[in-house]
């Protein structure tokens, strides 16, 4: 685990200087390039919930972990918000919700070697060994399916793995991802292309715990400040100095 304090790595894009501001406890996993312990400043999802954290007079500390172990703390308490989550009824019953904050394509990926462009159905996909991050949420529909084949990983690092050596046909996450995740690893990144049609268009949203004090006071708050540096350019200033659109 790999903890960032996030005001000091700020980018110089704070809104203003505040004393005395309570500080929150973030955790999330690594997912780069959104967000990872050995990006600049944790990635500019990281970034974009800090300062918005920051617009409503809050100070953030983030630890990354596995994604599965992130969700639990956050759940009990332990930590206070869960960074970069997508939407799920089951995770709206366990966490405070905010707005979204930022949209990702999540899909099946494949490797080169798989003689599989287009799916038409779940049932098509079911023939494969698919993989996934223990714990994450793909889509409604590709969720709410039983897959005879469904196979966990503790991140996506472990599921390309995988995927390279042939455990598993497909690895269902964003391409993005999996091609950082694959260049970290030493594979060639154009290796992995995702099979058509993507299976959704995922919010990423923040999740406030709702065993901690004023948890839904912090939600709102962050929502303010989210909708703050939106409207004051700062939030257009992460995206751009991180190359993102």
């Amino acid at each position: 685990m790999k903890t960032l304090t996030m005001a000091a790595c700020a980018l110089s894009l704070s809104i203003a200087s505040i004393s005395h501001a309570q500080t929150i406890s973030l955790t999330t996993t690594n997912w780069a390039p959104y967000y990872g312990d050995n990006l600049n400043a944790g990635g500019f999802i990281s970034v974009i919930v800090d300062e918005s954290f920051k617009a409503s007079g809050y100070e953030s500390q983030l630890e990354f972990t596995q994604w599965k172990e992130a969700m639990r703390q956050v759940k009990v308490g332990e930590k206070d918000v869960l960074v970069g989550a997508f939407y799920s009824e089951e995770r709206d019953r366990d966490y405070h919700v905010s707005i979204p904050i930022y949209s990702v394509f999540t899909g099946v990926i494949k490797h080169k070697t798989l003689d599989l462009d287009f799916y038409s159905s779940y049932e098509m996909l079911d023939q494969y060994k698919i993989g996934k991050i223990e714990g994450a949420v793909i889509g409604q529909s590709f969720d709410s399916y039983s897959f005879t084949q469904l196979q966990p990983y503790a991140g996506t690092e472990a599921g390309i793995t995988a995927l390279q050596k042939g455990d598993i046909n497909l690895f269902a996450d964003n391409l993005t991802v999996v091609k950082s995740a694959a260049s970290k690893l030493g594979f060639e990144p154009s290796h992995f292309a995702m099979v058509q049609p993507p299976i959704e268009k995922n919010d990423l949203y923040v999740m406030i715990s709702k065993e901690i004090a004023n948890s839904e006071k912090i939600r709102d708050d962050f929502n303010a400040g989210f909708i703050k540096i939106q409207s004051n350019g700062t939030y257009d200033k992460v995206l751009k100095q991180f190359k993102q659109h």
